[in-house]
């Protein structure tokens, strides 16, 4: 008897995971359709390496993940953000995200101190994929230089079909780093999208190579 409670428990768990599942190919689906997948917030600047950042007077700039990278990524598990008060730089570490085995180190787009942490990230990562432009903020930083110019950043509709044009790319991408056999566990029907976690989907090699390819930030000063 209760080796049955056990199996059915189990079985309950597993027709959860996949209504859920369902229910957000479905989201994604819906939210390519519209052109929602690539939206961006008003006053939102977009760079390269794939952060946003967002000027508040209260603290400073707030900077997170974009749309692509959390949709390349999936659920959010982890999130190793800079410790408050360190000192960061254009084109250095700034945030990890991890899901499934698979990490992203972000760079920054800014040089500034850290002035505050998303208190929320530590029991609920995923609010980092849920959403990534509100409540799923990583860091706080205050600017020390001036040097924004040294990174393309992007607003408003220009912004938004950036990000479009990196969907597509993704895409492409992925059609080149997978096997015939995992194709159709990493495109996405509607269009021809990539899958939400896509990434987790790639060997080591392909993760690097995805890291190189859109979270590098081209014009930034070098590491000092």
């Amino acid at each position: 008897m209760v080796a049955l409670f056990i199996a059915l428990t189990f079985i309950g768990f597993v027709l959860v995971d996949l209504v859920v599942q369902r229910l957000e190919a479905r989201r994604v689906a819906t939210a390519v359709a519209s052109g929602q997948l690539w939206d961006v917030p008003r006053g939102f600047f977009l760079a390269e390496g794939h952060t946003w950042s967002y000027p508040d007077s209260s603290v400073g700039v707030r900077l997170g993940a974009d749309a692509l990278l959390v949709h390349a990524l999936g659920a959010v598990k982890k999130v190793v953000a800079p410790k408050p008060g360190e000192l960061v730089k254009v084109g250095q570490p700034l945030f990890r995200l991890e899901n499934q085995g698979c990490e992203m180190e972000v760079l920054s787009s800014i040089t500034g101190r850290v002035v505050g942490l998303n208190p929320d990230l530590g029991k609920r990562p995923e609010l980092v994929a849920k959403d990534p432009y509100g409540a799923g903020w990583i860091c706080a930083i205050t600017p020390t230089q001036s040097n924004w110019d040294s990174v393309k950043l992007r607003s408003g509709e220009k912004a938004r079909a950036w990000l479009e044009q990196e969907f597509h790319r993704f895409r492409e991408f992925l059609s080149l780093q997978v096997s015939p056999d995992l194709a159709l566990n990493v495109t996405c029907p509607d269009g021809g999208l990539p899958a939400l976690g896509s990434l987790t989907q790639l060997p080591s090699k392909g993760r690097r190579a995805f890291e190189a390819e859109f979270l590098r930030l081209p014009g930034a000063p070098p590491a000092a």
